[in-house]
């Protein structure tokens, strides 16, 4: 039954219930005392005098019967009212809410009292892991790479100054609490062909606000209360930060955009400035957080922006919160070309200079032949699962089916959302390292 829902442990419903029947009790007693409590024998008085001439003797069963029915009929009438009066005041705050309301209250709860989760990176998986995650837990910081050089959002860069805002506004369009009509609008292009053709409505508004504000944060806790987002979306720096990439063979290639189309082997990525500021609600979050998830996305252009940030990286390296990293399904092309999930995991061990990662999360779900076959013509491949390799950086690998059904080579997000939650809490349990094998085992059967 859905009134049960309500006394789910840890939802502190039950405490308060009990204190409105302890409030009732106590308001009954005063009134009774207040208005003289001989009136209440009078009225049982005539009660037996009503009852006896009606059977001809004093029926104490009947009476107790009148009593009980008068108890239920009061905590109905209380029920209904009560009932009424969450409906009432639901409707003002979230008007047009369809559905059931307990249900809503309820899984918003759950959600409010979730796990404190930090995730960094940036592009389309951030974006895709983050709509799954809202449906778990409203603790959410999302800490987004601001390098891109590409599009709109290099052109919003070189006009104005400004970070790069393109992957803050496809992060803070996934924590709204509403997609729909707000999406469409964040990411709509401009046509024509005058000087706003290509320009991303979202990034014109997040660059106006912080035209507007003069700080990053500001704009961002803006944009964040227009969305209604679940969360807070925070870039890794306020430094205006561009992107450089040194090659195995020497070559600098300079601009995140150009980083992939150099075709080889990436050595190290480093910025300009050199050493970007942190934002210290960032470095706060992670020292917060019941555990940091990287990725998915893109391995250079996307995580490694982040890891050069040296007090984000400080952070992450003295925070207790558990590390998880997220494999892409894929190769990339110019990025990370016949690299093995274990190659991942170095690379960003490199960049750090510590053994960061605890749990590599990696995709061995089928991808379906014709859409694999279509990407390995254009050069990408599924990601090698090296375990050995993996155990070796000294993290822990967790498999699991993460394929989306319908693009067939992203993740899915709801898919991703289960399996990191279902670690995340296990994590937070502090098992043993004996109760945590058995529970790997099961998790990977479950996942499977």
């Amino acid at each position: 039954m859905r009134v049960f829902k309500w006394l789910h442990p840890g939802l502190q419903i039950k405490r308060w219930l009990f204190l409105f029947g302890l409030g009732m009790m106590a308001t009954s007693f005063g009134l009774v005392l207040m208005f003289n409590y001989q009136w209440l024998a009078q009225m049982e008085e005539w009660m037996f005098r009503v009852l006896y001439e009606v059977t001809g003797h004093y029926n104490y069963t009947v009476l107790a019967s009148c009593g009980i029915a008068i108890v239920i009929l009061g905590i109905i009438i209380m029920s209904v009212a009560t009932r009424r009066l969450i409906r009432t005041m639901v409707g003002v705050v979230i008007p047009n809410e369809s559905g059931n309301i307990s249900e809503l209250i309820l899984s918003n709860l759950q959600r409010t009292k979730g796990p404190k989760v930090v995730v960094l990176g940036g592009g389309t998986g951030l974006s895709i892991m983050l709509r799954g995650l809202k449906t778990k837990t409203y603790n959410l910081t999302a800490i987004v790479a601001v390098a891109d050089d590409g599009g709109s959002t290099g052109r919003i860069r070189q006009d104005l100054d400004i970070i790069a805002p393109g992957d803050l506004r496809n992060c803070m369009v996934a924590l709204a609490e509403k997609e729909g009509l707000m999406e469409k609008l964040f990411a709509h292009r401009f046509g024509g062909s005058g000087n706003l053709t290509g320009h991303s409505f979202g990034n014109l508004f997040i660059a106006a606000l912080i035209e507007v504000l003069g700080d990053v944060e500001e704009a961002m806790e803006a944009a964040s209360k227009v969305l209604k987002v679940r969360g807070k979306v925070i870039p890794s720096s306020s430094d205006k930060i561009f992107l450089h990439a040194e090659m195995n063979d020497g070559r600098i290639v300079n601009g995140e955009s150009q980083i992939p189309l150099a075709q080889g082997k990436i050595k190290r990525i480093f910025t300009t400035p050199a050493q970007p500021q942190a934002i210290q609600s960032a470095i706060e979050a992670i020292r917060c957080a019941d555990a940091v998830v990287l990725g998915p996305g893109s391995l250079y252009t996307s995580i490694m922006p982040n890891l050069c940030v040296p007090e984000i990286v400080q952070a992450l390296c003295e925070c207790n919160a558990k590390k998880i990293y997220i494999c892409n399904v894929m190769t990339q092309r110019g990025e990370t070309d016949s690299y093995t999930v274990a190659d991942h995991v170095r690379a960003i061990h490199r960049q750090v200079g510590c053994h960061l990662i605890d749990f590599v999360v990696a995709n061995n779900g089928n991808i379906d032949t014709a859409i694999l076959q279509k990407f390995v013509s254009q050069g990408a491949h599924p990601v090698q699962i090296d375990k050995k390799a993996v155990q070796a950086e000294e993290a822990v690998l967790i498999l699991a089916d993460l394929v989306n059904p319908v693009s067939g080579i992203t993740h899915d997000t709801t898919k991703l959302a289960n399996v990191l939650l279902d670690l995340i809490n296990a994590m937070r349990t502090d098992l043993s390292p004996e109760l945590l094998q058995y529970y790997l085992k099961r998790f990977n059967k479950k996942h499977r």
